[in-house]
């Protein structure tokens, strides 16, 4: 059985002091805009001043459209 391709992404969000986890106001629009959009959040490393977290979202599949249109009304 083969695997769904993922898309990967890497974040490094900074919090507001060293050693909290509290991520800043932009740091945390940036995550949820990420999460809205269809990220995963699958890890979450912490630093002394920020988080580095990895985000995975399903490839989208490319599918092909047909060359020429089908039998119905004719396109004018």
């Amino acid at each position: 059985m083969a695997g769904v391709p993922v898309e990967v992404t890497v974040l490094r969000l900074y919090t507001k002091s060293p050693g909290s986890s509290h991520l800043r106001k932009n740091a945390a629009a940036e995550l949820a805009q990420a999460l809205a959009a269809g990220w995963q959040e699958k890890t979450r490393k912490v630093g002394a001043d920020h988080v580095v977290v990895r985000l995975e979202r399903p490839r989208p599949t490319k599918h092909s459209l047909p060359s020429a249109p089908g039998p119905g009304r004719p396109r004018r």
